[in-house]
């Protein structure tokens, strides 16, 4: 393919821009959490915000129903068909704005605390609010200008974590998550539209984006589907073992899983563009694809490895001050571990979704949520009721490691049938990084074993260094990935 080294050049430095983005979102992001929970907000605050806060990502799926995705799959845009698909947004977010004004006191009756459901329908404003981006988010993707959508979300979700802070510290513990995201919301808004304004004509050609429209709806149902069986575990916990040991559960999955998406969002915001480019080469696919799965899994690993083994010694040190007792940071170390079985599999998992909607299969994406959204949410169900009484809450977490590999199998079958994909390379592409990772987490358990009495600062930094350096320099050894491989891949 004739611009190929010109694609990869892109996704590199757009795989680069992104890393630099995600690695400050995901410190201020983390740092703003531990600030909240340590100093102001209690665990049934946090239960009680995240009951609401877990459904957030979802409501955004919704609110773009997938056309936006159409946009950057598509070549085929008029300033027409562009002003329609923004007009068709506003239209669904509206809509679901109403529905909220329903639903949201509907939930926080049956949470037992109205505030959920206002929280939902003040979130429902934002989703209303985002059509200001939705569409030079967009364009910005799929002329792959990841430099400029990088240095955007560095200022908007740093305004997120200050403003995170600041609500928390003046008393409104239970909305600052809330205020937090609208806040970033405008932020990012103004930015974008500086970058690549935007005003709709005053047009509505609906017949113009049937095609985007039912992209759209394949795209956004499983992307729906997978917002919902990601977002019911924590509103069964809160529901079946209360809003305090709800709020341990929150941060535990926030320890886990809230990094394995930041991180993995590095990934998948070049990741569907670029298989979109590639979707007529499919050895450039199947190498892209590779290339991808070892990032991902080079990224996210090794940090699950260091929550793995220093996460004790970290919720001691940010909790000291907190109302946590001894038994409460145990439980959450021990449902921390749990999660971390699940993202290791997400880690792999998240690449594939943009590969099938990228080459045109968004059915295939939504056949995988389907089994998904069965499997996993079933699970949670069926272990807090058949296990709750014996380990509680921990149930859940359990459910996470046994129902989600049922729907990451269903994944990777179909992935290997789109592309014709050598199992042999996916192993081997996959296997190299993990052993890598693994031999890390063995040197730095050991230490944490072999550690005499020191503070938990010192073994966290011990155990979280020795664990990184054995692992990169391993990495550098066996997998030939360097600081140097890297620059060169960047300049192309």
């Amino acid at each position: 393919m004739a611009d190929a080294p010109g694609t990869s050049t892109q996704v590199n430095r757009g795989v680069a821009w992104a890393g630099a983005a995600q690695a400050v979102i995901a410190i201020t992001d983390l740092v703003s959490h531990l600030l909240v929970i340590a100093f102001w907000a209690s665990q049934g605050d946090i239960g009680l915000a995240f009951s609401a806060v877990a459904f957030y990502v979802l409501l955004d799926t919704a609110a773009d129903f997938g056309v936006t995705s159409a946009l950057i799959q598509r070549d085929d845009h008029t300033p027409e068909r562009v002003s329609t698909v923004f007009w068709f947004n506003l239209l669904v977010s509206g809509g679901l704005f109403v529905v909220l004004l329903g639903v949201g006191p509907l939930y926080g009756y049956l949470m037992g605390a109205p505030v959920v459901g206002w929280l939902l329908i003040a979130y429902g404003g934002k989703l209303v609010f985002q059509n200001v981006y939705a569409i030079p988010f967009a364009l910005l993707r799929k002329e792959m200008r990841f430099d400029e959508i990088a240095k955007a979300r560095i200022v908007a979700h740093t305004a997120e974590s200050v403003a995170r802070i600041v609500f928390a510290a003046l008393g409104l513990t239970v909305w600052c998550w809330t205020l937090a995201a609208l806040t970033r919301a405008f932020v990012f808004g103004v930015i974008m539209q500086a970058r690549h304004p935007f005003v709709p004509k005053l047009v509505f050609r609906p017949r113009e984006v049937i095609d985007y429209v039912k992209f759209g709806l394949r795209t956004a149902a499983s992307q729906i589907l997978f917002r919902l069986y990601t977002s019911l575990d924590q509103p069964i916990v809160t529901a079946t073992f209360g809003k305090e040991l709800g709020g341990i559960y929150s941060v535990a999955l926030f320890i886990v899983l809230e990094p394995v998406k930041t991180i993995s969002n590095v990934v998948i915001d070049v990741a569907f563009p670029a298989f979109a480019r590639l979707r007529t080469d499919r050895a450039g696919l199947i190498s892209q694809f590779l290339q991808f799965t070892r990032l991902n899994l080079l990224a996210v690993v090794p940090v699950l490895v260091i929550i793995w083994l220093a996460i004790p010694e970290l919720l001691t040190l940010f909790l000291a001050k907190a109302e946590w007792t001894a038994a409460d940071v145990a439980l959450c170390v021990d449902a921390t571990r749990i999660l971390c079985i699940a993202g290791t599999l997400r880690a792999l998992a998240f690449v594939c979704p943009p590969l099938l909607d990228g080459i045109g299969h968004p059915e295939r994406t939504l056949r995988y949520q389907i089994v998904a959204t069965i499997a996993v949410p079933g699970s949670f169900v069926l272990a807090s009721q058949l296990l709750g009484s014996h380990v509680g809450m921990l149930s859940v977490p359990i459910a996470w490691a046994v129902g989600y590999p049922i729907a990451f199998g269903v994944l990777q079958y179909l992935v290997v049938r789109s592309i014709d994909l050598p199992l042999v390379a996916y192993v081997r592409a996959s296997w190299g990084i993990l052993g890598c990772c693994f031999a890390g987490f063995a040197v730095g358990y050991a230490v944490s074993v072999t550690l005499p009495e020191v503070s938990d600062l010192t073994r966290l930094v011990t155990i979280s260094g020795a664990a990184i350096v054995v692992t990169f320099l391993l990495v550098g050894y066996w997998q030939k990935i360097t600081p140097r491989s890297v620059i060169a891949a960047i300049k192309g």
